[in-house]
């Protein structure tokens, strides 16, 4: 039912977003940590001392970085010199294997208080507005063809978005050829239809 089907997809969403969080960044301590030195396995010392560098899963890093314990640097894949790379063409960037969630990362990293940040936040809808019209035409068009070399340079909502589209053009095209007589409503229509109904009532 529809309700399952949300609970599946708040799942996917919250299961995606803890991967994403999972992105190790490279933190200098700003403060001396007491007691926790043992997050340092090079660390000889019970405290964890101030200018300390140690690499931290984004969730933890964004944390501290907001409380003013660490200063954080930005993953390679979000740097000034990638960022240019994907300005120039970004169609032909690995993004998968750079970071698998691009842009989720992306948009959790942005919330961290370093300087580049409103710059990450432009490159990433950049990014996604110069391969969205690529990723549409190649799922479209891809009868017969080998995209394996470019679905591969997908991250991983990118490559979802692909084969939602191919899969919609494939029911389409079975639809005009009278293969399927039924149009089945998408989810998100049977959602807002719910809400409207619960709004009413």
């Amino acid at each position: 039912g529809i309700n399952a089907e949300y609970g599946k997809q708040w799942y996917q969403r919250r299961v995606r977003g803890i991967l994403a969080e999972q992105q190790k960044i490279a933190c200098v301590f700003k403060k001396s940590m007491f007691g926790l030195g043992f997050l340092d396995p090079s660390n000889q010392n019970e405290n964890l001392l101030s200018g300390s560098k140690m690499e931290l899963p984004l969730w933890m890093a964004s944390y501290l970085a907001n409380k003013e314990f660490v200063a954080c640097e930005l993953p390679k894949p979000y740097q000034e010199t990638s960022r240019n790379i994907l300005l120039a063409d970004s169609s032909v960037v690995d993004l998968f294997k750079q970071v698998m969630y691009f842009y989720e990362t992306g948009t959790k990293l942005v919330k961290t208080p370093h300087p580049e940040c409103p710059h990450v936040s432009v490159s990433l809808v950049k990014t996604f507005v110069g391969r969205f019209k690529k990723i549409m035409d190649s799922s479209q068009n891809c009868r017969n063809q080998d995209l394996s070399n470019m679905c591969q340079k997908l991250d991983v909502d990118e490559k979802k978005l692909f084969e939602i589209n191919r899969l919609s053009v494939e029911l389409l095209d079975k639809w005009e050829r009278r293969e399927s007589n039924i149009i089945v409503p998408s989810n998100l229509v049977l959602q807002s239809r719910k809400r409207k109904r619960d709004q009413v009532f």
